[in-house]
């Protein structure tokens, strides 16, 4: 996704106004998550490898304190919980949303509590209170290994709390006091979990934040170099970027361009008579004429003089390059902008010169130069039209008012 997707004014908005806890908007969840998504799927992969190696350490608290339930404790945890955990860590890295991948690495909390707690059900030892300590030391230490993400650590610690109960119910043979103190344990070591990883998940998202701003801000100052201030248009140093990309990625095939040089007819004496602010904003409005007839975002506008533009046109043939530039044409004299000294009308115009090649057999310069050419003629018909010449337009065809 680009960052183009995500305004600046959003970041800052979100930096500066911490009560909502970085709320992100769709867009923005989808930029975190494409650029945080696939190191968060390694993270959780080795997580769940190394649980499973320390989940099985957990046997030998099985063979001290619940020796008569060992045989099924080994079911469970070799042939149940640890297979599935093994399955987790392989499809992680694969799994492209974000909710199924939390939900997942959390769900190897709630795998390791049932098998704890069915042995807790099944086992006659006197340890069997002891055993249930198991249960907030797996959540303690999965939510601190894996960080869950906060939607997904209420939940699982939730279930686990709910299962936790469930337990102590069906065994109904231990003191209302250890029974208070197991919920009270669980309850405080939680909640001290899911603090710290939401001031976790904050700070990551904090540093996205920033990072995303820093980008933005630097996106922008290449924007003010590469935009004509007046009118918004590409200018000269923009106009040499992207004809160079257009150029390589049309030398790899067969690939035409057309380009489109017009200016506005008898501007010097426009600004003489009406004075430049009424002249910037006739340049601005013709210029909103120019972008209103781009077709696609492959179509570029450029100022690249006073009163110059130009419009380049990927894989367009002539009568394609004439029509975009006979339907600017008559957009700026629909303006109906005075202009007494036009020596042509009475409101402004502009003439205009097309010229389409082959990518691979002249440079940008050449293309434009031929372009200019028709421009020239154009004027020296009588201005306020469209002119095309060279080998593609037959030696030339013309688009008056």
């Amino acid at each position: 996704m680009s960052d183009r997707l995500i305004t600046l004014e959003e970041v800052e908005h979100l930096l500066t106004d911490r009560s909502n806890g970085h709320s992100f908007s769709p867009q923005l969840a989808a930029k975190f998550e494409q650029e945080t998504g696939a190191r968060r799927a390694r993270l959780l992969r080795v997580s769940t490898l190394r649980t499973a190696f320390i989940y099985n350490v957990f046997l030998f608290g099985d063979l001290f304190l619940t020796p008569d339930t060992l045989r099924l404790a080994l079911v469970l945890h070799l042939a149940v919980v640890t297979p599935y955990m093994l399955l987790v860590a392989t499809i992680l890295p694969h799994i492209s949303n974000a909710n199924l991948r939390e939900s997942l690495g959390a769900s190897i909390a709630v795998a390791m509590v049932l098998q704890i707690l069915a042995i807790f059900c099944m086992t006659r030892s006197p340890y069997a209170a002891h055993y249930l300590y198991f249960v907030p030391s797996t959540v303690l230490s999965l939510n601190s290994v894996q960080r869950w993400r906060t939607a997904q650590a209420h939940v699982a610690s939730a279930i686990v709390f709910v299962l936790l109960l469930a337990a102590l119910a069906w065994r109904n043979d231990l003191p209302v006091e250890i029974v208070a103190m197991h919920s009270m344990i669980y309850v405080i070591c939680v909640s001290v979990t899911l603090n710290s990883n939401l001031l976790i998940e904050r700070e990551q998202r904090w540093h996205f934040l920033t990072t995303l701003r820093e980008r933005l801000h630097a996106a922008e100052s290449d924007d003010d170099a590469n935009h004509d201030p007046l009118t918004g248009l590409g200018n000269r140093r923009y106009l040499d970027k992207q004809a160079g990309e257009l150029w390589s990625i049309g030398a790899a095939g067969d690939r035409s361009v057309a380009a489109i040089v017009f200016d506005v007819d008898h501007f010097k004496a426009f600004n003489d008579r009406y004075g430049h602010v009424l002249g910037d904003s006739c340049l601005r409005r013709v210029a909103a004429c120019a972008t209103a007839e781009l077709r696609n975002a492959g179509d570029l506008a450029f100022r690249t003089g006073g009163e110059e533009f130009l419009v380049l046109l990927p894989q367009t043939d002539l009568d394609g390059a004439l029509g975009v530039a006979e339907r600017i044409r008559a957009a700026i004299a629909g303006l109906g902008i005075p202009h007494e000294d036009s020596g042509c009308a009475d409101v402004v115009t502009a003439s205009f010169g097309v010229a389409v090649e082959q990518v691979g057999t002249c440079s940008p310069e050449a293309l434009i130069d031929e372009a200019d050419a028709a421009l020239y003629v154009a004027k020296r018909k009588g201005r306020n039209q469209t002119y095309a010449q060279g080998a593609k337009a037959r030696g030339g065809r013309m688009s008056a008012a």
